[in-house]
């Protein structure tokens, strides 16, 4: 039997804040001007194209299954505020999942199957964990990845709707990389402050959980590198440009949590000894 709090702990200033942020930010596919004039007419490039979305409808998807399987766990934890920015990301990902969805209806064409896209299928199922910190850390590539193909889905313009939709998913991924970072620094601080060989195991199983999913994004992009390089896309710029930057992110949050750990056993270590006095 699962045992809930009647009243729940609220003191996660920062992730409530995003709870709250997210809510504001809500939009839908009927926002989307569908009725715009379509800029795309070469076959190629729209087979091409069909051909990039397919890892990122994947992604959507899975990222769908999976934050929606962690908010339960969060929930036992007593994570509140966590649980309730998860459904939010919840709601995100199912939005961008109806928005490529319908997409590929105004392309008029379907996305790669996962048995001529195995490499894809591969990315998303090393993320998948029921640990909320492991599977922040490989999702981590996941939303950097995200982040810079609708960066450059954006730049290149190819067609109004799925600027609009990449302008709008920009602002959503924002939200989700800065809950990632927020919870692995507040998951490391307490680690850290615990035990520093507790911390820096965890950091070490987080960074190999990083590196593992990213050793699979190369295979995505060798099968789709024609399609890339057609529509203006570097594969080999992108991949070093996801993996600095999720590396980084990475880090920033095992550093700082480390930091933050450092300063509140010292600021107890002050009290205790003024209390002493």
């Amino acid at each position: 039997m699962n045992i809930y709090k009647v009243l729940p702990s609220l003191d996660r200033e920062r992730q409530m804040k995003l709870w709250h942020k997210a809510q504001s930010s809500q939009w839908s596919a009927e926002d989307i001007n569908w009725a715009a004039p379509q800029r795309l007419t070469s076959d190629r490039t729209k087979d091409g194209l069909a051909r990039i979305l397919t890892p990122v409808l994947m992604g959507e998807q899975a990222a769908l299954y999976s934050v929606s399987s962690l908010i339960p766990i969060l929930g036992h934890r007593s994570e509140v505020g966590a649980q309730f920015f998860l459904t939010t990301w919840a709601v995100d990902e199912a939005r961008h999942t109806e928005l490529f969805t319908r997409f590929y209806g105004r392309l008029d064409r379907q996305p790669m199957s996962i048995r001529r896209f195995p490499s894809g299928y591969f990315v998303q199922s090393e993320i998948r964990s029921e640990d909320p910190g492991t599977w922040l850390a490989g999702v981590l590539v996941s939303e950097v990845a995200a982040k810079h193909i609708t960066q450059e889905l954006l730049r290149l313009d190819l067609d109004p709707v799925l600027s609009e939709i990449s302008d709008g998913i920009l602002v959503d991924e924002a939200r989700h990389l800065a809950f990632n970072h927020i919870y692995l620094e507040d998951l490391f601080a307490g680690l850290f402050r615990k035990a520093h060989g507790d911390g820096a195991s965890y950091a070490a199983e987080t960074s190999a959980r990083l590196e593992s999913v990213l050793s699979k994004i190369p295979a995505v992009f060798a099968a789709l590198q024609g399609d890339l390089i057609e529509v203006g896309i570097d594969p080999e710029k992108l991949f070093a440009d996801i993996a600095a930057e999720a590396r980084e992110r990475l880090q920033s949050s095992i550093d700082r949590g480390e930091r933050v750990a450092v300063r509140r056993t010292l600021e107890s270590s002050l009290t205790a000894a003024a209390d002493a006095r």
